[in-house]
C-alpha cells in the first residue's frame, strides 16, 4: 500500500451509553492509549466513573457526521445548547431496558409471594436474621422462566443465580421451571450441573396455568400441580425506546426485533454496523449471558484497535467510483448505498455523486443501481459480457 492512500487518523474513540459495556469498552481502550469520550445518555448515575475517560453527562446525540476517521458527534443538553466531538471511531454500547409483561403470566406482583428476580436477590441479601428474608427461610420458591415466550439469556442466568443461593443461603426447596432454557456455554452447563448436585430441581413444562391461592401460587402443567410459597420471575428485555432515534442520527439501521445489527452478508462479523467506523457492543445488539457480554464488550475494544491502531486508515481494495462526466445526480446511488458512504458534492466545479473511498466496503449495490452505469468498481475486473453488454447499451 502506497504512502498516498494511507489517511492519517487521530486514535480517539467515542462511547455511547451507560451500559456496563461501555464502561468495559471505554476502560480497554483507554488502557491501550486511545483518547475516550464517554456519552451515557440519560443513565447518568449507571455510568462507571473511571479515571482518564472524558464524560459529557447530561448531553445526547443528535446527529453524526462525517465518516470513518473523522466522525463528528454533534451533542445536546437539555437546556439546547450544543457542542462537537471530533473520533475516529464509535462504539455503540446503550444496553436494553427490562420489563415484566404482567398480563401475560396470570398472576400480578399484587398476589402474595410473588416478586421478580431483582426483588428476590434483595431480600435474600437483607440480615439473615432479623431482615425481611429470614420469614422466606426453607419454604418452597418456584423459579419461573419462559413464561409468555423464551427467556432472554442475561435474566436467565441471573435467575440461575438466584435459584442457587437461595437453596444454599435459605436452604430452601427451589424448583426451576423452564420450556425452551439453553446452557449453551460452558460456564452454564457447569452452573446447571453444579444445581442439580445441591438439590435445586429442573423441571419442563407445557402449556402451564398459574392461579395465586391463600396457600401460595399454584404451577399447573402437564404433570401435575406444583405449590410454592413464592414464585420468582425474570424480567423481560426489550430494545431501548429511544433505540430508533439514536440509529436515525447514526445514520444505522435496526433490524425486526428493534435492536441494532440488523441482518445480512456483511454483519456475519458480529459487532459490525454497516457504516464503517462504527461498532456495537453488548446488550444493544446481542441477548447473551454476563460472561459473553464482557467479552463482547473486549472484542468491540479490540475491533476498534484493529482499525485505528496503525494511525492510519487506507481504503478497501475493492472500491467504487464515480465517473463525474456521467454522473446524472439522481441520487440513486445515494439512496441504495447500504453503508452511507455515497453523497453528492461539487469537487473541481462538477456536482456529482462522491464516493468516500475510507467509507466504501465495495459491496458494489451502487454499481449495480446506477441507472447511467458512472459508478465502477475500481479493482475488479469487469468481466467481457458486461463490457460487451456496456458497449451494445451505448450503441443503441
Amino acid at each position: 500500500m502506497s504512502d498516498e492512500q494511507r489517511t492519517p487518523v487521530e486514535r480517539s474513540v467515542l462511547v455511547l451509553g451507560a451500559a456496563p459495556e461501555a464502561g468495559w469498552v471505554a476502560e480497554a481502550l483507554r488502557d491501550r492509549g486511545y483518547q475516550v469520550a464517554q456519552v451515557p445518555g440519560k443513565e447518568t448515575d449507571a455510568a462507571r466513573d473511571a479515571a482518564g475517560i472524558d464524560r459529557h453527562d447530561g448531553w445526547r446525540l443528535a446527529r453524526m457526521d462525517g465518516r470513518v476517521g473523522a466522525f463528528r458527534a454533534g451533542l445536546v443538553d437539555e437546556d439546547g445548547r450544543q457542542e462537537t466531538l471530533a473520533a475516529s471511531a464509535v462504539v455503540v454500547a446503550v444496553g436494553n431496558r427490562r420489563a415484566v409483561s404482567w398480563e401475560r403470566l396470570g398472576v400480578s406482583p399484587a398476589d402474595p409471594g410473588v416478586m421478580t428476580v431483582p426483588q428476590a436477590r434483595r431480600l435474600l441479601d437483607a440480615p439473615r436474621e432479623t431482615g425481611p428474608a429470614y420469614p422466606h427461610r426453607q419454604q418452597t420458591i418456584l423459579v419461573a422462566l419462559d413464561l409468555g415466550g423464551d427467556t432472554a439469556k442475561e435474566t436467565a442466568t441471573e435467575a440461575l443465580f438466584l435459584a442457587r443461593d437461595l437453596r444454599a443461603r435459605w436452604n430452601s426447596e427451589v424448583l426451576v421451571l423452564y420450556r425452551n432454557l439453553q446452557v449453551d456455554t460452558s460456564d452454564l452447563e457447569a452452573l446447571t450441573r453444579h444445581m442439580r448436585e445441591e438439590g435445586v430441581v429442573f423441571c419442563r413444562y407445557e402449556e402451564p396455568t398459574l392461579e395465586a391461592t391463600e396457600q401460595g401460587v399454584a404451577f399447573t402443567y402437564v404433570e401435575g400441580t406444583l405449590l410454592g410459597q413464592i414464585l420468582i420471575v425474570p424480567e423481560d428485555v426489550f430494545p431501548r425506546e429511544d433505540t430508533p432515534a439514536l440509529a436515525k442520527a447514526l445514520g444505522l439501521r435496526v433490524g425486526e426485533d428493534g435492536y441494532f445489527q440488523e441482518v445480512n452478508i456483511r454483519q456475519y462479523r458480529p459487532g459490525l454496523s454497516e457504516r464503517k467506523g462504527i461498532y456495537y457492543a453488548g446488550r444493544c445488539h446481542m441477548d447473551a449471558d454476563p460472561a459473553t457480554l464482557r467479552a463482547d464488550a473486549f472484542r468491540a475494544a479490540a475491533d476498534v484497535d484493529a482499525l485505528l491502531g496503525r494511525g492510519y486508515l487506507t481504503p478497501e481494495a475493492i472500491r467504487a467510483e464515480v465517473d463525474s462526466a456521467k454522473c446524472a445526480r439522481c441520487l440513486t446511488c445515494v439512496r441504495t448505498c447500504p453503508h452511507g458512504a455515497v453523497d453528492v458534492v461539487t469537487r473541481d466545479g462538477v456536482t456529482a455523486a462522491w464516493v468516500e473511498p475510507l467509507a466504501c466496503w465495495g459491496c458494489g449495490a451502487c454499481v449495480a443501481n446506477c441507472p447511467v452505469q458512472a459508478i465502477d468498481l475500481l479493482g475488479l475486473e469487469t468481466p467481457a459480457w458486461a463490457s460487451r453488454l456496456s458497449e451494445g447499451v451505448a450503441a443503441s
